[in-house]
Order: C-alpha cells, then structure tokens, then sequence
C-alpha cells in the first residue's frame, strides 16, 4: 500500500542528527544488557514503538522462513515460544522480503495493516486452544510491524505498535531504519561474538575448527591467527599483514563503523574479495573494543558471496555504481516507479532522472526493462 499526498524532498537535520545520535549510543554499548537499555531509552522512543524483537531468517529457494527469536526488547521471554508459532501465520512480510531486495519493509507502507489482523485470525482459527485475550502481543492490541533485515547474516527485526499506539508508518521511519540498520546488525554481531568468545585462547580453539575462513587481525593489518581454511584462500602466516586487496577492504569497512561519518545511504560498499573464480563477502567484528583499546583485535571472515543478494550487489559494485545509485538501481528492479522512488529516498525527480542515467551508461542498458533483465536474469530451464 502506498502512500499519498505530498512528501518532502529531503529529510529535516533533526532527523539525521538523530540518527547519528542514535549510532554513537549503539557503538558504546558492549554488553547484551548495554544494548537493551539504548534501544528502551533511545531506539524505541525515536521510533514510537512498543517492543523489538531480533531473530534468524533464511532464504532458501526464493522463500523467506523466520527462525527462532533470538532476543526481544520489552517482550516478556516466557511468550517467546507462542509468538514463533504465531510467525508461522504471519507470513506477508517475509513473502514480500523474499520478492524484493528490499532490507526494510512496514505495514502501511508496504503491506495493507489489514492483512496483518487477517494473518492473526488464521492464527487464532487454527488454533482454537488459544484466546486472543491471554497471549502477548494479541492481548496488548497488535496493530503493525516494522521489519528489517540483514540479508548477509541471516538476521531479522522487528519494531512493534499496540494498542493506542496507532500511528501510521511512513516513508520517513522506513528511511531513517534504512540508515541505522547496519549499525544497529553491527553492534549486535559484535556483542553475539563477544558473548561467545570471552578470551583470545578461546577464539583461537573456535577458529581452528571452523570451515569458514577466519582470522584474527590487529588495526595495522597484521594477522595474530588464521585457520586452515582461511589459509586455503590466502596463503598469509600469523605475524604478516594482510595482502593489500584484503587490507583495503578491511580499511573501507572500519570507516563505515567510525561513528563521527553519519551515513549517507541504505546500501554502503560491502567488501567483496575475489580468489579467481570464487567471490567472497568480507565481515570485520571488532572485539571488545573498550577492554582492549591498547591492543585492539578484529576478527574477520569470509564468506561465500553466492546468495541473491549479494551476487545483485557485487553486479552493481563492479559496475562501479555509487551507493545512492545502487538503492534507485534496488528499487527500480523491485517494480517501484519513479514517483514511489523519489518518495522512498526524499529525492526530487531531476536527481532520480541523473541517477538513472548514469546507471543505464554504468550498466550499458538502455531501458528499464534492460535494467530489470539484467539485474534479475531469468533463471535456466529445468531439464526434464
């Protein structure tokens, strides 16, 4: 469902000021409980919602599966259980994920808010052994969802309203999610890592047994452990610095954390290494970064850069797309029009009209058909 009347060309100061805010709250929490008491004070009331839950999601044969609740803001834990069940029901937002590239998607928006309480009374008729007035969030007035996602981790959120908290999502909170997103998956990585690996020893015993790709590197690029995998892809020992290619992807990714450079865009560079014919997707998580200030250690990962998502991303990123291009280019494959796309990212027609100019010559398409083509091939016959 789409929005009418007018809507601004750009978004005030105030709200990217905010959003800036917002990410340097997040970049000091260092702690699961850190990170519950930012999103109570400052997260949820920027966003006028009521709770946040944080779980996995899968993408497998063009279809979206919610998994297990990882944590929850203000969701009581012992309702973790039924409201995975009441997913299962509610499934026009990971649908339209699946569809789409999209990384944030809301009801009012995006999806009608009536078909949410459609999707709750299919819940409710199949399972007549539960009543609307003693499960959570359906007792507390369930009314609509924001969700975004992290579609390289397999990470998904949800920012919920209840009750008299009726307002209506708009193209601006969308907007302002699209650019705290990859800080708020950031900060979570980062704390879910930590939690796991509480001393270098016991990072080196995790690394040594994973297939994936890892190593544990200091700020000069200097590498302190690698595993074998890793050592299959770059042949580096522990006490050399990175090679160059990796060394500056590692340098692009620890500027896109620095807290004093507010984000511009939904779809900063993702760092993608090339090992002949295989593509990687490069992951930095810094550990423990207030504890070990003096001898700060990130831990990198690569990973198989095969999924939908990131193979449309590096398509556009080798085609030397700048961010902003790269969301019109998004937008236009997932079937918005112009006037939905200047809507979608504040700008006026004249900047969309050059931003697709100089994705056709980019591209060495002529249409947005081409476009569409291109980005989104159509897939091979099945043999019989």
């Amino acid at each position: 469902m789409k929005q009418s009347g007018d809507i601004p060309l750009s978004l005030p100061e105030e709200d990217y000021l905010r959003v800036i805010d917002l990410i340097r709250h997040l970049q000091q929490c260092q702690t699961r409980s850190d990170l519950k008491v930012c999103c109570k004070k400052y997260v949820l009331p920027f966003f006028e919602a009521d709770d946040i839950n944080l779980l996995n999601i899968s993408f497998i044969g063009g279809e979206a599966i919610p998994g297990r609740n990882l944590d929850s803001i203000m969701i009581p834990e012992e309702y973790f259980q039924i409201i995975e069940k009441i997913r299962e029901y509610i499934v026009s937002i990971p649908q339209l994920f699946a569809r789409t590239t999209r990384q944030v998607i809301a009801h009012d928006v995006d999806i009608p808010r009536e078909t949410l309480q459609t999707e709750l009374e299919n819940f409710f008729r199949d399972h007549p052994e539960y009543a609307p007035s003693d499960i959570y969030p359906i007792n507390a007035g369930y009314r609509t969802s924001l969700a975004a996602i992290d579609r390289a981790e397999n990470l998904a959120m949800g920012f919920n309203r209840y009750g008299q908290n009726d307002k209506i999502w708009t193209s601006r909170e969308i907007r302002l999610m699209e650019l705290l997103r990859p800080s708020f998956f950031s900060t979570t990585m980062r704390i879910a890592v930590q939690e796991q690996l509480q001393t270098h020893k016991a990072l080196i015993a995790t690394l040594g047994e994973s297939g994936t790709p890892f190593a544990l590197v200091q700020r000069d690029g200097r590498v302190l452990f690698h595993n074998d995998a890793l050592h299959s892809v770059i042949p580096v020992q522990p006490g050399n610095l990175l090679p160059k290619m990796l060394w500056d992807l590692f340098e692009q990714q620890l500027d896109l954390l620095n807290p004093d450079h507010p984000p511009e865009t939904s779809a900063p560079p993702m760092a993608f290494y090339q090992d002949g014919g295989r593509v990687y997707r490069l992951s930095i998580v810094h550990l423990r970064p207030e504890q070990d200030k003096a001898d700060p250690a990130w831990l990198l990962s690569l990973h198989p850069a095969g999924d939908p998502y990131s193979v449309l991303r590096h398509t556009l990123q080798t085609a030397e797309l700048t961010p902003r291009e790269v969301e019109v280019a998004i937008l236009v494959c997932d079937g918005f029009s112009d006037k939905e796309i200047t809507q979608r990212l504040f700008i006026s027609p004249s900047t969309l009209k050059n931003h697709l100019k100089h994705i056709y010559q980019k591209l060495d398409v002529h249409s947005r058909t081409q476009l569409v083509a291109c980005l989104r091939p159509s897939p091979e016959p099945q043999g019989d």
